[in-house]
């Protein structure tokens, strides 16, 4: 059963502390200010119609031991001891961080975020705070807490909520890779902290253009193939990706035949496709009558003839060159 965490205890404080760190942008926040605890590491879903993650504003939660180990005097203990309240720290702190990055995200257009949506959002929540989990005990309270070297083997480790957090890793991984690139801390950093901030519809084409060849996909183009990644993603995560990490997880063997997708829709296009350019293409008033040829050539053929009223009007007009009234 879930209760409010009173604004005035320590734990509540250490966790805006966190908040701060890792979503500084707080205008874009959706977070109310609110800390719910909660007895079990079951996270409410994400979607709309179940929770309201979705709506404008939302609270964090915290575990009850999280909220313990955060309240509790430092205590010397064992080395065995100190290592557990450690470890349990680290993940208190990686916890909040990821609810709170994923926070950030906008909402949706009009309509309520799927569970395939709301998962990539946690997953690059998850793997946002992987890779700076450090940077935010660092900077927040949390250095406060306990220090590292009090404990036998500090490490700043933090798996995520559920096998979303892998599956985006994968994805990201195999983008990377495709590109000829090895990836790197700041790379996932730099995508994830993109990708949380754009309107959910927006990411998976936005996946797609990071691909080889991605810049040369028509809109359409990106937006059809974008949702069948997200197909293959919910796909991944509700098998729970196994084989996460490896080349044979399903979410990054769905990245690499994107991939191949990609190059053979744009097989032979020699550069970044152009939405705009291509409908200007298609506006016909912009087309030339006689095209090929120089107007006022002797080739150049005659004006097209009105319709309308402007038809009648000639009409009338040459009835008066033929003798008419003047």
């Amino acid at each position: 059963m879930a209760e409010l965490l009173p604004d005035s205890s320590s734990a509540s404080r250490w966790a805006e502390s966190i908040v701060d760190i890792a979503g500084p942008d707080r205008a874009n926040t959706r977070w109310d200010g609110s800390i719910m605890v909660i007895e079990t590491d079951r996270m409410p879903s994400v979607t709309t119609s179940e929770s309201g993650i979705n709506g404008l504003q939302y609270y964090l939660f915290m575990l009850r031991e999280h909220v313990d180990a955060v309240q509790q005097a430092a205590e010397q203990g064992t080395a065995e001891q100190r290592q557990e309240r450690w470890d349990t720290l680290v993940e208190a702190t990686g916890y909040v961080t990821s609810q709170a990055t994923g926070l950030l995200t906008p909402l949706a257009d009009m309509h309520p975020v799927g569970q395939a949506d709301a998962d990539l959002n946690g997953g690059l929540a998850d793997v946002w705070t992987q890779e700076r989990l450090q940077y935010v005990w660092q900077n927040s309270d949390s250095a406060g807490l306990m220090s590292a070297d009090d404990v036998p083997a500090p490490h700043f480790d933090y798996a995520g909520r559920g096998p979303a957090a892998d599956a985006t890793r994968d994805v990201l991984t195999e983008i990377a890779g495709q590109n000829g690139q090895e990836p790197s801390s700041g790379d996932f950093v730099d995508t994830c902290d993109d990708l949380i901030r754009m309107k959910p519809d927006d990411r998976w084409a936005t996946l797609v253009a990071k691909l080889p060849g991605g810049d040369k996909l028509s809109r359409d183009e990106r937006m059809h193939l974008g949702h069948r990644l997200r197909t293959q993603f919910k796909s991944a995560v509700d098998a729970r990706n196994p084989g996460s990490g490896t080349p044979e997880s399903p979410a990054t063997v769905a990245t690499r035949k994107l991939a191949a997708a990609v190059r053979t829709t744009t097989d032979g296009r020699t550069g970044p496709f152009d939405d705009r350019a291509a409908e200007l293409a298609k506006d016909p008033a912009l087309r030339s009558p006689t095209p090929g040829r120089t107007p006022g050539s002797d080739e150049a053929s005659a004006q097209p003839r009105p319709s309308g009223v402007r038809a009648v009007l000639r009409s009338l007009r040459s009835g008066h060159d033929r003798g008419g009234r003047h």
